[in-house]
C-alpha cells in the first residue's frame, strides 16, 4: 500500500536524523506546494520537533528572461533559517544554485530539497547501500586527473579534474550530517571540473534529456566546447535551433559555460519517467539519477563565482565515462570495480 506524503516525509526525516529537540525550517513560496509544507510540518511534529514555515513571495527563477533577482526577502529568511537545525526547501525551482543554500549549509545546517511527486519520493528513496556507491564514485573523481566522455555518435569531451580541492557533489537523497545539502530523491555523483578546462565535442542523440524542459531530445545535436564554453550548436532538426534560441535569449555569455559533470547510480530510476508521468509534474531527478547516464550542465557554478538564472541539466544515454583511462560507465552501463 503506497504511503501518504506525510508518511514519506516522516521516514525521510528519520533518515535525516531529525530529533525531538530540533527545529525544522520549511522554506516555501506563498501559495505554492502547500501539501508539501503541510506534510513537512506534520512529519516534524510526529517526531517531536518544532516546525517553522518561512514563506517568501517568490524565490524561483523563470525559464526565460527578463529576470532580476529581488533580494529583499533573503536576509530575514536567512536569519530565521539560522535558528533552525534542519531546513527543508520546497520552493518550486529550488535554491540549489543560490547563495541562500550556500549560506545555510555554510553555517552547519542540514538542508534538503524536495520537489518530485509523492510516489517518486517513495520509490526512489535512498539508503546506506546507495550512499556507499555514491561515495565510491566521489573517491574516483577525487583521485583522478582527466574526465573523458565519448559515445558512438562522435562525442569526445575531456575536462581537467585534478586537484585535492575538486568540488564534488554526492547525492543519495538524505542529509544526516551538519552542513550537508541533498535532493530527495537522488542517486548520482558529479564534480565541477576546473573552470574553463572542458574541451571537445558533445553529441546529443534522440532520447537524451533536457531539464528543466522535461523532455527528450528528438534530433541529433552537435555542440562544440572550447575552454569550458559552448562555442557552436549545430544540427538539422528543431533541437539545435531551440537550444541556440534559449542561450541567445539571455544575452549573457556566462550561460554558455559548462558547469558540473557526473553519472547516475540509482538502479531503480527509470529513463521512461517523462512519458510515464505528466512531465511538468516532475523536477527531473529520476532522469538525472538513472544508473549509467552521463549528465552535464550549463551556466551556474558557485565555485567559479558564476551565477546565472539560465541552467540546463542534460542527462545522456549510451556514453562511456573514463577517469584517467579507466571506465566507470561503458556504453551507458555502470562498470563494476
Amino acid at each position: 500500500m503506497p504511503r501518504t506524503l506525510t508518511e514519506n516525509f516522516v521516514e525521510q526525516f528519520r533518515l535525516c536524523k531529525v530529533t525531538g529537540n530540533e527545529t525544522v525550517g520549511i522554506i516555501a513560496e506563498l501559495g505554492q506546494k502547500d501539501e508539501y509544507v503541510a506534510a513537512a510540518v506534520a512529519a516534524a511534529r510526529q517526531l517531536g520537533a518544532g516546525a517553522l514555515v518561512l514563506h517568501a513571495s517568490s524565490l524561483s527563477n523563470p525559464n526565460l528572461p527578463p529576470y532580476q533577482a529581488d533580494g529583499r526577502e533573503v536576509a530575514p529568511l536567512l536569519a530565521a533559517a539560522g535558528e533552525c537545525d534542519f531546513v527543508v526547501d520546497v520552493t518550486v525551482g529550488g535554491l540549489i544554485h543560490s547563495d541562500v543554500r550556500t549560506r545555510i549549509t555554510g553555517n552547519g545546517k542540514r538542508m534538503l530539497f524536495v520537489a518530485e511527486p509523492n510516489d517518486v519520493l517513495e520509490r526512489l528513496a535512498g539508503d546506506a547501500t546507495l550512499r556507499s556507491e555514491v561515495e565510491a564514485g566521489g573517491d574516483k573523481l577525487r583521485s583522478g586527473s582527466t574526465l573523458h566522455v565519448t559515445n558512438a555518435a562522435g562525442m569526445d569531451l575531456t575536462a581537467d579534474i585534478s586537484g585535492t580541492d575538486l568540488p564534488i557533489t554526492h547525492q543519495w537523497g538524505y542529509v544526516d550530517e551538519p552542513g550537508r545539502w541533498d535532493h530527495w530523491p537522488s542517486g548520482f555523483v558529479a564534480c565541477f571540473p576546473n573552470d574553463r578546462t572542458a574541451e571537445g565535442r558533445i553529441v546529443l542523440q534522440p532520447g537524451d534529456a533536457l531539464i528543466p524542459w522535461q523532455r527528450y531530445v528528438q534530433d541529433t545535436v552537435t555542440i562544440e566546447v572550447e575552454k569550458g564554453f559552448i562555442t557552436s550548436i549545430s544540427g538539422k532538426g528543431t533541437d539545435a535551433h531551440v537550444l541556440e534560441d534559449y542561450f541567445a535569449a539571455w544575452n549573457d555569455g556566462e550561460v554558455f559555460a559548462l558547469s558540473h559533470m557526473g553519472w547516475g547510480l540509482l538502479e531503480r530510476a527509470r529513463w521512461s519517467a517523462f512519458d510515464v508521468y505528466d512531465a511538468r509534474s516532475l523536477y527531473g531527478q529520476e532522469l538525472r539519477s538513472t544508473a549509467g547516464n552521463f549528465m552535464w550542465s550549463t551556466g551556474s557554478n558557485r565555485f567559479a563565482d558564476r551565477e546565472t538564472p539560465a541552467h540546463l541539466d542534460v542527462p545522456m544515454r549510451g556514453c562511456t565515462v573514463e577517469i584517467d583511462g579507466v571506465a566507470v560507465v561503458r556504453d551507458g552501463k555502470l562498470v563494476s570495480q
